[in-house]
């Protein structure tokens, strides 16, 4: 959860309070002690014989607590000016709370603020306006919960069964969520992950009492993804898992629910049973972009291509128009060219050692035509790999062009590009730098390989150029040109590349 999404949701919910009428500054914590009066009133109450087992005595203490939990913040709001301002002369805390007693400067995270210090709440201000609060004088620190339970204490106790029903109660369960929620939001800007978790499950575990048909500010299934992002947060993967797992189950954005139940399977040493939750929500969400990218990522991880590609090409066939699908597809290819290449290489230089040894054996024609045996089957292997190679190359090189399609501006895919042009350079040079003496003595083939060297770095610096059309300031790019041009003596270019870098 980005801070500003906290922000404007926080905005959103506390929006009910305008206008409301604010204690004057010196009864701040008046206000408070006579909410205490009321719980001490409370707690005589539940335990009274008589009174202790009516629905109703719970049914006050609900009300009671939950005025505790909302007595010190009900009459501001996140976003609402501090300082009375031209935008808002008649609604602002300023005028709602009177003037603080003093002022700090607090950094919180990345943050810097102004604290507005009142007799019962520190307040953070940001650019003249409210951002977040930490109560310091309160009725009771667990008021919340203890809302909580007087309300379930209340249904249990109704011997009709239709207090769930009443209009009365679910505007109370109504209040109660928005003020856990709001507390979780508060809590989790803080970054008390644990807390805000804690805050949020007890939103969520408010589901079993009705709704009325106009309460739909929040739905369970919202609250049990922030519950389970705040405890994923605070390093709580279990109860993480479980609360993805409601918010999945409510239908509230399943593609990231999935994606972190997985990610905490995995990093619980878990991978088959991460692996099959991953296959069983992408049968289940076939729509759900992160999934498929969890599923792909997965199999490009353990380097299984085929599979890969096969979900790659789902994800293309429903957004071809996302330019970064062809980069990771072609980016693959190019991972294959890499463990290709290194093969290429060893084959040559193990059929070069092949022939030296059929040489040091030309007095033992049986045993020289037995190593040469091998050489020869050694570079046929080699031809094969180099195939390969170059088939995986021509992918790369198709899917960065249809990157390039769907995006003009696709630096990336403009300097993969160049790349890859590059290490065709390279395993030439390999080709060329395997070529015996005996084989080449007036020249003539190493000479042809300089010529196809030079086309592919000629290739590459052609895409280099692209991407620093797009990129100027992009100093690989340029030292990547530069020595491109030293390679192929273009001293004049090279000379232009120079003075780019020196700007």
């Amino acid at each position: 959860m980005k801070k500003i999404f906290l922000t404007l949701t926080m905005a959103a919910l506390t929006a009910g309070s305008l206008f409301a009428q604010a204690p004057a500054p010196a009864d701040l914590k008046k206000a408070v002690d006579n909410v205490k009066a009321k719980l001490e009133s409370s707690d005589k109450d539940i335990q009274d014989a008589k009174k202790g087992g009516i629905s109703k005595t719970w049914e006050s203490r609900g009300k009671a607590y939950l005025e505790a939990a909302r007595v010190n913040t009900k009459n501001i709001s996140q976003n609402m000016y501090a300082a009375k301002c031209d935008q808002s002369p008649f609604y602002n805390m300023e005028l709602m709370l009177g003037q603080p007693q003093s002022k700090r400067q607090e950094k919180v995270g990345n943050d810097e603020y102004e604290v507005w210090v009142y007799p019962t709440m520190d307040v953070y201000v940001q650019n003249n306006q409210v951002v977040l609060w930490k109560e310091t004088y309160v009725a009771d620190s667990n008021a919340l919960d203890k809302a909580a339970e007087a309300f379930k204490k209340a249904d249990e106790l109704d011997p009709k069964g239709a207090f769930k029903g009443k209009k009365s109660t679910m505007d109370a369960i109504k209040d109660l969520r928005m003020a856990y929620f709001t507390s979780g939001l508060n809590a989790y800007q803080f970054q008390d992950y644990k807390g805000a978790a804690k805050d949020f499950e007890g939103a969520f575990n408010l589901n079993t009492f009705p709704r009325d048909a106009k309460d739909t500010t929040l739905n369970d299934g919202q609250i049990a993804y922030y519950a389970a992002l705040s405890a994923f947060q605070g390093n709580e993967k279990g109860k993480a898992e479980k609360l993805f797992k409601d918010a999945a189950a409510k239908n509230y954005q399943p593609g990231s629910c999935y994606h972190y139940i997985y990610q905490i399977n995995i990093d619980n040493g878990k991978e088959a049973e991460a692996v099959k939750i991953l296959h069983d929500a992408y049968e289940k969400y076939p729509q759900e972009e992160q999934i498929l990218y969890d599923v792909i990522n997965y199999y490009l991880g353990k380097k299984q291509t085929s599979e890969a590609e096969k979900y790659l090409d789902k994800a293309i066939a429903k957004y071809p128009k996302n330019a970064s699908l062809y980069n990771v597809k072609a980016g693959m290819y190019v991972g294959q060219c890499t463990d290709l290449s290194k093969k290429y290489a060893d084959e040559l230089n193990k059929a070069d050692s092949l022939r030296k040894l059929a040489f040091r054996n030309r007095s033992n024609a049986k045993e020289e035509a037995r190593v040469n045996g091998e050489k020869d089957k050694m570079l046929a292997q080699a031809e094969q790999t180099k195939a390969d190679y170059v088939a995986n190359q021509q992918k790369a090189i198709n899917a960065y062009n249809q990157a390039i399609a769907t995006d003009a501006k696709n630096f990336d895919a403009h300097f993969a590009l160049g790349i890859v042009h590059y290490n065709m350079a390279d395993l030439i040079t390999s080709e060329k730098n395997a070529i015996p003496y005996s084989e080449d003595k007036d020249g003539s083939k190493a000479a042809a390989k300089e010529t196809e060297i030079k086309k592919y770095m000629a290739q590459s610096a052609e895409e280099f150029e692209k991407a620093s059309a797009i990129n100027p300031s992009n100093r690989d790019c340029l030292q990547n040109l530069k020595t491109l041009y030293y390679k192929l003596g273009d001293t004049a270019k090279w000379n232009d590349v120079k003075a780019r870098m020196e700007k």
